[in-house]
């Protein structure tokens, strides 16, 4: 459709595009900046030396423990790769009825 447009001698402009898509302008020219996330490198040691002693702790335990924010540790968690996962919960094995005797 777009190529039949072009070659008829119809030009849309963006603004208008952006009216009928319903869509703001600035999302067109939008380009996320790619931003290097500092580590603190004292707290990342301290995190580091606790999850070794208790290494099922996941970050708000760990935070609690460092009496520090969540939020770092739970960033210097995902950055380094040391996020605990979480187990899956899965069904419980249910137990199987009897026969009826009467």
């Amino acid at each position: 459709m777009q190529a039949q447009l072009a070659q008829e001698g119809h030009v849309v402009s963006l603004a208008k595009l952006c009216r009928w898509l319903g869509l703001p302008q600035r999302s067109l020219y939008y380009r996320p900046k790619a931003r290097q996330r500092v580590i603190n490198a004292d707290l990342a040691t301290r995190v580091k030396l606790t999850l070794e002693r208790f290494p099922t702790y996941g970050y708000r335990r760990l935070a609690c423990v460092l009496g520090e924010n969540r939020k770092p540790i739970q960033r210097i968690l995902q950055l380094k790769g040391w996020q605990v996962r979480k187990r899956p919960q899965g069904f419980r094995p249910r137990a199987r009825s009897l026969p009826s005797v009467a």
